[in-house]
């Protein structure tokens, strides 16, 4: 800023020129201990195809595990090591295809 010139709204609007928009939340599941093992184990073993609509075209195991679900968007899901509890974060170019996201997984992961 103190370069340029430039606002932070600036700044930002030229990043988003370059990449795109994009939008992430997170949403975190108070589960059973004994659910949040299965969905790890079915997270594991490549049981999650896709996520309502949302097709998984490729996934990471860093750190939780990541599936893609198109060029732009993805989602991860993560075990608390100390609570009963999923962490779920997602992104994607659109504010309110992000929270579908997150709803879509949810009710995946509910069984």
């Amino acid at each position: 800023m103190a370069l340029t010139g430039k606002s932070m709204t600036q700044l930002i609007a030229e990043v988003y020129e370059i990449t795109g928009p994009f939008y992430f939340d997170r949403m975190d599941l108070h589960i059973e201990d004994a659910l949040k093992n299965q969905i790890v184990e079915n997270c594991r073993t490549g049981k999650y195809k896709d996520f309502g609509n949302y097709n998984v075209i490729s996934t990471e195991d860093m750190d939780g595990y990541k599936f893609h679900l198109n060029e732009t968007s993805w989602v991860m899901i993560r075990a608390s090591g100390t609570e009963p509890l999923l962490r779920v974060y997602a992104e994607s170019p659109d504010k309110i295809e992000t929270d579908r996201i997150l709803q879509t997984v949810q009710t995946v992961l509910a069984g």
